[in-house]
């Protein structure tokens, strides 16, 4: 039998060996809130760096901060009707039609794109210098973001020409097809070989995916290398 002293100093050292393990549950609760803080901030970090990636990687010469723009004179005319102004005004963010420069901006989300009449158009981009065109992107929202659930305004079949600096000779680079249902950034490498220098490059859509009234282009890119600052060059293959 334990004398009362004796269980006294039994509670006494259980309890200090109990509020012991419990500083020391408490210092690895620290330790493990802080190893997840350090872990969901990396995810974060990770996270927006893959949305605000460009998996693209390759230079944009269809871009208007760089000096790129469109020629009025040979690209399609804007989609005008009576139906028009319902159309944008089904984004509330968006109540106009844009302009065709459109396509040469990085910000892309639903109802901000060119749209022409038909599932047949055309547009020319003047580039900043002549360019030696090696691959065309091509960017449209996926379905899954759309307010109308659909992608059938996007592109489908079109061909890649580049204009001489005679503004008449073109010079073919290509059919392609834009699918949907694959990445809303895709790529396509040109029929450039051997390469040659354009000051400008010209999109001709062909088809669309449904859409029976127009068409929309978000994003066009122009990659390969830029041989000159002048687009009144000679359009010849290598730079001088």
């Amino acid at each position: 039998m334990l004398t009362l002293s004796e269980y006294h100093e039994r509670v006494r050292s259980q309890g200090q060996q109990l509020q012991q393990l419990q500083a020391e549950l408490d210092k690895l609760h620290k330790e493990v809130s802080s190893v997840r803080a350090a872990n969901s901030e990396r995810v974060a970090k990770l996270v927006f760096q893959r949305l605000n990636e460009d998996f693209v990687r390759k230079p944009d010469y269809a871009l208007s901060s760089v000096g790129a723009s469109i020629d009025l004179e040979k690209t399609s005319h804007d989609y005008e009707d009576a139906t028009t102004a319902y159309f944008w005004n089904r984004f509330s963010f968006w109540n106009y039609a844009r302009p065709p420069t459109v396509i040469l901006e990085p910000d892309v989300f639903p109802g901000n794109c060119w749209a022409f009449e038909g599932d047949h158009g055309q547009v020319v981009i003047r580039l900043p210098g002549r360019v030696q065109l090696s691959d065309i992107t091509l960017q449209h929202p996926p379905p899954s973001v759309a307010h109308t659930g659909k992608a059938n305004s996007a592109p489908r079949d079109f061909a890649v020409y580049g204009l001489q600096v005679d503004d008449k000779t073109e010079v073919f680079l290509g059919k392609f097809t834009f699918d949907v249902e694959k990445s809303e950034i895709q790529t396509f490498h040109l029929q450039n070989d051997p390469p040659m220098a354009f000051p400008k490059v010209k999109i001709q859509i062909l088809s669309n995916w449904g859409h029976p009234h127009f068409t929309c282009l978000y994003r066009v890119r122009a990659h390969g290398t830029r041989t000159s600052d002048g687009a009144g060059d000679s359009a010849t293959g290598g730079p001088h």
